[in-house]
């Protein structure tokens, strides 16, 4: 196939910051006297944005979820990431590699569960938030993956700067298994990334890989062309 856009998302695909997000969720949970350890966020909730993972964590657990309780605690664990990722962000280098040597006529989007001040803080700290071209992130959607809606946005957003330009013509990104099916509900191919999931939990994807190191736009149009035979 012919890849004129690509989708990535963002945590687990482009910065190794899960932990960060585990710490600072569980830092502020405990601050409201809740505890969260590794392996049930890990399996119940990493894939989440910051408003679902409190909506469904403290429905779990018997909290309140009134709106007011849901955005005081996200503004509590943003501002705990943010601590965390200011001085050195953990980017997947593999990743920013890649990114950096697509040609300039390969468009780029984000689609992420990550709130934008996030996204670009850490895009624009290692040089990378003018490549790209659209950023579609949690507060922007309504629903959260698996709905495609997030990458269909991302998708609408290139298609302003490349009229015509099509899904099929566009791959997204993932590390999630939740992501997967995001991805090719709005009509992409997915390359999964086993960075946060071994690849058996991505196998639904078109292609996964460890990660980007030795991958090239030719590789990959390559590969992804052999899933279509």
């Amino acid at each position: 196939m012919k890849i004129l856009g690509m989708i990535f998302d963002f945590n687990g695909v482009l910065v190794d910051d899960e932990p960060l997000h585990f710490q600072a969720f569980k830092q502020t949970l405990e601050r409201a006297g809740w505890t969260l350890n590794w392996e049930e966020y890990r399996e119940s909730y990493l894939p989440y944005d910051d408003k679902n993972f409190f909506l469904n964590f403290l429905r779990d657990h018997g909290g309140s979820i009134e709106p007011k309780t849901i955005n005081h605690l996200m503004k509590l664990k943003s501002q705990e990431y943010l601590d965390m990722v200011e001085k050195e962000p953990p980017m997947i280098e593999p990743s920013v590699c890649f990114v950096n040597q697509l040609p300039p006529e390969v468009f780029l989007a984000v689609a992420s569960g990550a709130a934008r001040t996030e996204i670009e803080f850490i895009l624009g700290h290692v040089g990378l938030l003018k490549r790209f071209l659209t950023i579609i992130a949690a507060e922007d959607v309504i629903n959260g993956k698996p709905h495609p809606e997030g990458f269909q946005k991302a998708l609408s957003g290139l298609q302003t700067h490349l009229p015509g330009l099509k899904a099929s013509e566009v791959v997204g990104i993932e590390d999630s298994y939740r992501g997967v099916p995001a991805v090719q509900a709005a009509g992409m191919k997915c390359i999964a990334v086993a960075t946060t999931y071994p690849a058996d939990r991505l196998c639904e994807a078109d292609l996964v890989i460890d990660n980007f190191e030795g991958w090239t736009l030719e590789r990959l149009e390559t590969a992804l062309g052999e899933t279509e035979s």
